[in-house]
């Protein structure tokens, strides 16, 4: 788990010294997000960034808009031009010496720092995050591109992991992918996900489950996974 971080900062020369964008991408299950907190830990000045808050922070705002106006919640209420108005309340920036998005409108003032885990975690807004990020890739985008760069330019080593999809935008000639040499063990792990959340689900009323109960659990549920492929 060394090897992998270890290899990219030396490919990196003296940047981090000064301050860079560094992208990760891959698929999901190829260890981009163990390889960032290796690098958070190692890099000076090292922060992990995160387009998902920026999508909930933009979703709070659009369903306390739709909630103040008593009007229903979905894609048509999201016009290009409310979109517009609701990105005018994100402002990226320094806050109490750090940097950090600012959340200012729509009745709310907060620090996305601050509210993660609460405000941005409420059923409200998770529900709703699929409406609002298809509608805002671009807005997000351009947000982040800019919130990467002040931070880089700062000093601040910025890490940024996701799909290639996602990350093309970013202008860093330090651009690494994750990839496996056995692509199938993606599947694979997904598969065993699955298989012990069934198993977990059907031996949760058993105080002490036998070895033989959690093997014809997961048995049970390798043969449904095997009877819809």
């Amino acid at each position: 788990a060394d090897v992998v971080p270890a290899e990219m900062i030396a490919k990196m020369g003296d940047a981090p010294s000064k301050g860079c964008v560094l992208v990760l991408q891959g698929l999901s299950g190829t260890g981009k997000g163990t390889t960032v907190a290796k690098l958070q830990a190692t890099l000076p000045r090292a922060v992990s960034w995160s387009n998902g808050n920026v999508f909930r922070s933009l979703t709070l705002l659009a369903v306390s808009y739709c909630a103040a106006k008593a009007i229903e919640f979905n894609s048509e209420a999201l016009t290009p031009e409310l979109l517009a108005e609701l990105m005018k309340c994100l402002e990226f920036g320094k806050f109490n010496d750090k940097f950090d998005i600012r959340i200012n409108g729509i009745g709310h003032d907060l620090l996305v720092s601050e509210v993660a885990n609460t405000t941005l975690k409420e059923p409200r807004v998770s529900k709703a995050i699929p409406t609002v990020a298809e509608l805002t890739q671009g807005e997000v985008i351009k947000f982040a591109e800019a919130a990467a760069a002040a931070m880089s330019a700062d000093g601040m080593n910025v890490l940024m992991e996701g799909r290639a999809q996602t990350l093309d935008y970013v202008r860093t000639p330090h651009r690494f992918e994750l990839t496996l040499a056995q692509p199938l063990v993606i599947g694979q792990r997904r598969a065993a996900q699955r298989m012990m959340a069934s198993a977990l689900t059907v031996l949760k009323d058993i105080e002490a489950p036998t070895e033989t109960q959690v093997f014809a659990a997961l048995k049970s549920e390798l043969e449904k996974m095997a009877s819809t492929a």
